[in-house]
């Protein structure tokens, strides 16, 4: 029975992650990239119509990826936790196997992370690349500014 159970459960759940990707990320759930952060000071950058395509392109393609590796981990996470719930029936060895893929998921997930950074550096311009980093470091020293005015009140 607890078999069938989490053989109709992971079914669903794939159907799931396969047909409405977004919807396992309703809301501020959806994954972002460093590409988003770029276009988000577009104007400050001054990209061109085309640089604005490309980064938006990549930048849906890299989400997309995102959402079905993390629809996966999410399953193997049920999984686990299903599989580790009942110590009596438990099998080391096949929880050990998705554990690891489990692991494996994430680190594509780093790993597509990694694949954005550096298609958005062949995008931009050596200055529009300098600009960046100077308006991201800006940003981070207001955002801990704020952290710590508000933290002190």
């Amino acid at each position: 029975m607890t078999k069938k159970l989490i053989c109709v459960i992971s079914a669903v759940v794939l159907v799931m992650v396969t047909a409405a990707p977004t919807a396992l990320f309703a809301g501020n759930n959806i994954p972002t990239t460093a590409i988003s952060k770029v276009l988000d000071y577009k104007n400050g950058l001054q990209l061109t119509e085309s640089q604005i395509k490309k980064l938006t392109i990549i930048d849906r393609t890299i989400v997309d990826k995102m959402i079905q590796i993390r629809g996966q981990a999410q399953i193997r996470k049920m999984e686990i936790d299903e599989f580790t719930s009942n110590w009596t029936s438990m099998h080391g060895t096949a929880v050990n196997h998705i554990i690891k893929e489990y692991y494996q998921f994430l680190a594509k997930l780093k790993e597509l992370e990694l694949e954005a950074i550096m298609k958005t550096k062949a995008v931009l311009t050596r200055e529009q690349l300098k600009k960046f980093v100077q308006l991201a470091s800006i940003e981070v020293m207001i955002i801990k500014l704020e952290a710590e005015l508000t933290s002190t009140y």
